[in-house]
């Protein structure tokens, strides 16, 4: 008999912890789903370049950068958050030898990848909108690094992977339609990380274009009524 309470009852809990689920899920839905059909969220792609700053530009040649994000507008519309992922790419000249690999690298490529959570503020003039944020976040440093197999003839390459964590300040301007706008974008960003030795700053210029993602509050809409 008690094993049948206990059953009785692990049956009941598992019901309630997945009806609670699901109500959660959908509120979380649901509020998203408001949020969208408010035109509250733009999507953001942009392109450009990031500048090494200080000494790392010994070791660092800006080749481009791009950048995907969102933009979550706050109910006055002046205030917003910007989760973002920034992708950057350099030409790189190691410049100190290290006690592991017998050569430096040069004129090879490192890749970083970056993403960051910013609060911001802006302000419309007509069609114009100027704005600015600041945020934290961390990333992945890939730097090249290269063995030499003289008797096979051969030239090994690797990267040299590593954490960093991040401070972003952003400024800029952007233009165009309630759904549709164009924007340019200064950004700089300090690492916790050195290369080289260096200090880790970049200041980026991007430009690119913010959709409002509305359209997707009928595809919420769908998958709750499932």
């Amino acid at each position: 008999m008690k094993n049948r309470y206990l059953i009785l009852f692990s049956a009941l809990f598992i019901a309630s912890t997945a009806i609670s689920r699901a109500q959660s899920v959908d509120s979380i839905l649901g509020m998203g789903q408001e949020i969208l059909q408010k035109e509250r969220i733009f999507s953001v792609k942009g392109i450009g370049m990031a500048f090494p700053i200080g000494g790392v530009s010994d070791v660092l040649r800006p080749r481009f950068s791009s950048s995907i994000g969102l933009q979550i507008l706050a109910k006055n519309r002046k205030h917003f958050l910007y989760p973002s992922l920034d992708y950057l790419n350099y030409k790189y000249d190691q410049i100190n030898l290290e006690s592991d690999y017998d050569y430096k690298t040069r004129n090879a490529n490192a890749t970083f990848y970056m993403g960051s959570i910013a609060y911001g503020y802006m302000k419309n003039i007509k069609k114009f909108r100027i704005f600015g944020s600041a945020g934290v976040g961390a990333g992945i440093l890939n730097e090249p690094r290269s063995r030499i197999d003289v008797q096979a003839g051969e030239v090994n390459y690797s990267n040299k992977s590593s954490l960093s964590g991040i401070i972003k300040l952003n400024t800029g301007l952007d233009y165009g339609a309630r759904r549709f706008k164009f924007f340019a974008e200064l950004s700089y960003m300090q690492n916790t990380r050195k290369i080289q030795g260096h200090n880790l700053q970049t200041f980026a210029v991007n430009v690119g274009t913010k959709t409002n993602l509305f359209r997707l509050a009928r595809s919420i809409d769908g998958i709750r009524k499932k």
